[in-house]
């Protein structure tokens, strides 16, 4: 939901995108219309307002304002290549809810060996629950379906939380930590010397040559 500023801005927004669009949008209009948008984040609403200036002539409406988010909700097909790993219980899956309800419609025939009807399936069942999303302002919520295999799982996540699908702290526990860089040679200290790792950086590396005169004096 959009704070009282980010609605203030918006019908700013509105009234101006339909100036510039040879239209006129009296403020308390503009504020009407923001009652129906405040349900989505503003970067959004400003990327579809931009498409609208570029796109429309003469009026600006809710419609084309609606029509123009996006709410993060992946295209059925698009939606299915997601879905179909998910046959693989090695796999880690990282995906929309009502992906993952019409995965759950689907997986039967998929259990059963019919790929092919179950994504006619799932694209049926992908449909009817996006268009009810939408039409309830409902924007793209993911999570994931952990697979048994560590090291993809660990990957697909990372990717996720990079791409702002997942939150990192939500995932955490399920990512491998990279073991830390050594940053001196420890075969060189067993034998009395302080010698930096090539991956040291300079500090370290100024560092460990510090301690070596040290213990040279």
């Amino acid at each position: 939901m959009l704070a009282d500023h980010e609605q203030d801005h918006l019908v700013d927004l509105l009234v101006a995108t339909a100036e510039v669009i040879g239209d006129q949008l009296r403020p308390n209009a503009a504020a009407y219309m923001v009652q129906d948008l405040a349900c989505y984040a503003l970067p959004a609403l400003e990327k579809a307002l931009s498409s609208c200036r570029r796109e429309l002539k003469g009026r600006l409406s809710l419609a084309a304002v609606l029509e123009r988010i996006d709410d993060g909700h992946p295209a059925p097909n698009e939606a299915w290549a997601v879905a179909i790993q998910a046959a693989d219980e090695r796999a880690t899956v990282v995906w929309t809810t009502t992906t993952q309800q019409a995965w759950n419609v689907a997986l039967p025939l998929v259990e059963a060996g019919d790929k092919i009807a179950a994504r006619l399936a799932f694209l049926e069942a992908y449909a009817r629950l996006l268009k009810d999303a939408r039409a309830e302002r409902q924007v793209a919520t993911y999570t994931p379906s952990l697979g048994f295999d560590a090291a993809s799982r660990s990957a697909v996540l990372a990717d996720a939380v990079t791409k702002g699908l997942l939150q990192h702290e939500a995932v955490s526990q399920h990512l491998q930590l990279a073991a830390p860089s050594p940053t001196f040679n420890p075969v060189a200290l067993l034998a009395g010397k302080v010698e930096a790792a090539p991956g040291a950086n300079e500090k370290i590396r100024a560092r460990l040559e510090e301690m070596a005169r040290e213990l040279a004096a």
